[in-house]
């Protein structure tokens, strides 16, 4: 179809925020409703083995609600931005008849990449990238985050300081240009796409119960256990997926520099601080809507109303 604004193509209904605020119920939600479907935008979820860590929609409900992006990658593989925009293209010119196509996730690197392009980076010296993975190597992430955070605090703010890759890169960007990534963001860019953007939330102390109770579960259901599987299958502990959140918590204990009795609290207080950078990414992005705690039929109700507005136009 060929929307109001001469765009081909779907309208791209894009469910962001924080993690915990409820974007997956609600897509499933509309699909069912109106069979748009989902494309997730979720870092992790593109991996095969991590269910329980990444808190996927299990088989049963993706058998009758379909997801897209999930499981196509293995663990030991990297996935960029640029490489979830390929894949979305590939899904998007299928469905060029489509009036919707819901693309839902938290990390808000890939809807800028979607929405706006990529940001013409600098090239790198391969030496300065050697370096930078040998001081990641000797000392670990969290000395990295420390650098980060006293020399690029925009920066610092608004990337997955879980993502060791994310990390380097900035560091990389702010040592070879003495600018921080984030800046070669800045300035008003024209979106390349027919989109909506909503960013879903809940107050504070309703977010971080949200999150306390779903990692609860999740540690429950076997998160260290799905950790020590992909370690018998053959993956290191530096594969891109294992280096994301909670599962380096999960390999501290295997490794015996955690006590289990911490995991729990260890996670849920790393997620915590993921969703504040995720919060304080939309709070600086161009959104469309700000939907925070209202109930999942509020929600439904004001986002139909947005589209079919849009639509219309």
């Amino acid at each position: 179809m060929l929307s109001s604004r001469g765009c081909e193509g779907p309208l791209l209904l894009c469910i962001a925020g924080p993690t915990g605020a409820g974007k997956t119920h609600l897509a499933i939600e509309l699909y069912l409703r109106w069979g748009w479907p989902i494309l997730s935008a979720d870092a992790r979820q593109v991996y095969r083995y991590l269910d329980i860590g990444t808190n996927k929609v299990p088989q049963a409900v993706q058998a009758r609600v379909p997801h897209f992006l999930i499981d196509i990658r293995w663990p030991d593989e990297a996935y960029s931005a640029g490489a979830f925009v390929q894949d979305v293209e590939a899904l998007l010119h299928a469905w060029k008849g489509l009036p919707v196509v819901q693309v839902v996730g938290g990390t808000g690197f890939y809807f800028q990449a979607l929405l706006y392009g990529l940001a013409p980076l600098p090239p790198v010296e391969p030496t300065l990238r050697q370096a930078i993975q040998r001081w990641y190597e000797a000392e670990g992430l969290l000395a990295l985050v420390a650098w980060l955070q006293e020399r690029d605090p925009f920066t610092a703010a608004r990337i997955d300081l879980c993502n060791p890759r994310r990390v380097m890169r900035a560091i990389e960007v702010l040592q070879a240009t003495g600018r921080p990534w984030a800046s070669f963001w800045e300035g008003p860019i024209a979106r390349k796409r027919w989109a909506w953007v909503v960013v879903l939330s809940l107050p504070r102390e309703t977010l971080y119960r949200a999150i306390g109770q779903r990692t609860r579960a999740q540690v429950a259901a076997g998160w260290l256990e799905e950790t020590r599987f992909l370690l018998e299958k053959g993956y290191r502990p530096d594969d891109p997926a294992l280096q994301t959140l909670g599962y380096r918590e999960c390999l501290e204990v295997i490794e015996g520099r955690r006590a289990f009795a911490s995991l729990t609290e260890a996670i849920a207080q790393a997620n915590r601080h993921y969703a504040r950078r995720q919060l304080t990414w939309w709070r600086h992005h161009p959104h469309d809507m700000w939907l925070e705690g209202l109930s999942l039929s509020e929600q439904r109700i004001q986002i139909e109303r947005a589209v079919f507005q849009v639509l219309d136009k």
